[in-house]
């Protein structure tokens, strides 16, 4: 059986404040922008992720990868969004954590010299926009 992701959806107590969060704080394209449901695209292809309120808010990690840290770690800091790390992570990945309007935690990944080739060829491929985009 052949199994791909299809959406990940995540329960929300305020969609609107989690829609500015993924919308304008990470850059990713809003889709939908329903009372009760808000979709933003994860900048890969057939993947939704959404934010409902049909589901309660359990604690959940999401994970980003970017091939320009610094960058991510300077617009969250222009924006006065806390976060902490840069630290070390899984996979010889260096990483940033920071927590969403609902408490969900996540994590923003970079490739290092020490990470299989694979990741880094995924990130290379990550377009010229990056995760968190100034003015969006």
């Amino acid at each position: 059986m052949l199994l791909v992701l299809h959406e990940i959806e995540l329960g929300s107590g305020n969609p609107d404040a989690s829609k500015e969060f993924y919308h304008k704080s990470l850059g990713l394209p809003l889709a939908v922008d329903q009372d009760q449901l808000k979709v933003v695209r994860p900048n890969v292809d057939g993947l939704d992720f959404n934010l409902s309120t049909h589901l309660s808010a359990p604690r959940v990690i999401i994970s980003f990868l970017t091939r320009d840290l610094e960058g991510v770690m300077d617009e969250l800091k222009r924006q006065g969004r806390p976060f902490s790390g840069p630290r070390p992570s899984h996979l010889g990945m260096t990483s940033v954590q920071l927590e969403d309007p609902d408490g969900y935690t996540v994590k923003i990944n970079m490739p290092t010299e020490g990470s299989p080739q694979w990741l880094k060829d995924k990130a290379a491929r990550i377009g010229t926009a990056a995760l968190v985009a100034s003015g969006h």
